[in-house]
């Protein structure tokens, strides 16, 4: 970063020379350059100024663990440790809250919810939570460790509670480090770890498969499936599972596995499996057969799909046919040139009878 300082105020000054010496002469030497020069100077400025402030603005921070999971009994009291990590060079600090979050639409992507009378009664859980303070500040290249109590309620009922720890900086962005799954869960200017409670009980499992498509007809495999999960249930679930395809004769042709994601309560989750091989001909029957939930229940579904090389049959098709009629021909030639000859044998053979019975008769 200093670096990067120290080349821009060096960069400035050389573009004024360079404006003033080539630019100005263009100009008369009056009042009317002068603005001008002036508004490309502030702009100039203004642009490199903010590619500092823009540079500046990122920080490093990250969470670990980004996510746990923990089963709970009612009434039962626990924790979870989060440790905040400031990998930048000048200490940061900020609140640590803790709020409920709810996954939206088709993506995974978690959404805190400030108010806490927003939150789905069914799956908040952040009263339950205690932290032994509310600000913090992480020095540069260090890291805080903090330890938030979860007491369960005794009437807690059964099912999925969601809720995230986070550190927000006073008045910056952070910029999460490393791949999501080891940097936590960045949420609009916060680091995030997200828990994920599971108390114990008669928990509703319940999901289907809302859609399962692939188009009806392909030129070249592989087959694109788009296999679509929903949640009806009260916990998040993690289908595992298959698509298979076999051939017209029911024989296993292709098989390829479901990628695992977590699929929220009252939520959906779409699938893409490319599944087969480049050259592929006829009719194929597309299968699922997943599993999701603690008692292992069943996720099925089925299509066909047609898959058809078109242009190459026409090509081949095409081959066929020139190569008969160049055989028709040959044939029909030979079969003139026989006749040909057949007919001139025939003519010599009657030349040679006559000249034997013109030869009999002088002899006679």
């Amino acid at each position: 970063m200093k670096s990067q300082k120290l080349n821009i105020k060096n960069v400035i000054p050389h573009l004024m020379r360079n404006l003033y010496n080539n630019i100005v002469p263009c100009f008369r030497r009056d009042v009317v350059w002068i603005p001008a020069f002036a508004g490309m100077t502030v702009m100039l400025f203004l642009i490199f100024n903010f590619r500092q402030v823009s540079a500046q603005v990122s920080l490093p921070l990250t969470v670990a663990p980004a996510r746990q999971e923990l089963t709970l009994n009612p009434g039962e009291q626990s924790a979870v440790n989060v440790k905040f990590y400031n990998l930048g060079e000048s200490p940061v600090s900020g609140i640590v809250k803790v709020a409920d979050f709810v996954v939206e639409g088709n993506s995974g992507t978690p959404r805190v919810i400030e108010d806490l009378s927003q939150a789905p009664p069914r799956f908040a859980g952040s009263t339950w939570f205690t932290l032994p303070y509310d600000r913090i500040t992480i020095a540069a290249g260090d890291k805080v460790s903090l330890q938030a109590k979860i007491n369960v309620p005794v009437n807690a009922t059964a099912g999925g509670r969601y809720v995230a720890v986070y550190f927000e900086p006073g008045g910056t962005i952070p910029q999460a480090v490393g791949s999501p799954q080891e940097a936590g869960t960045g949420v609009a200017s916060r680091i995030a770890s997200l828990v994920y409670i599971k108390v114990a009980g008669d928990a509703k499992e319940a999901a289907i498969v809302s859609r399962f498509f692939a188009k009806s007809f392909y030129e070249y495999g592989p087959v694109e499936v788009t296999t679509e999960i929903l949640n009806r249930g009260d916990y998040h679930i993690r289908p595992r599972g298959v698509v298979s395809v076999t051939n017209a004769l029911g024989a296993l042709a292709f098989q390829e596995k479901l990628k695992e994601q977590n699929i929220f309560p009252d939520g959906f989750r779409t699938f893409t499996t490319q599944v087969g091989q480049k050259w592929m001909l006829g009719r194929y029957r597309l299968d699922l057969a997943a599993s999701y939930g603690e008692q292992g229940k069943a996720l099925t579904a089925a299509a066909y799909v047609w898959v058809f090389p078109w242009r190459v049959a026409v090509v081949v098709v095409l081959a066929l046919i020139v190569v008969y009629l160049l055989f028709r021909t040959a044939i029909e030639k030979m079969n003139t040139k026989t006749a040909v000859l057949e007919k001139e044998v025939e003519e010599e053979k009657e030349e040679i009878e006559k000249l034997r019975e013109a030869l009999k008769k002088r002899s006679d």
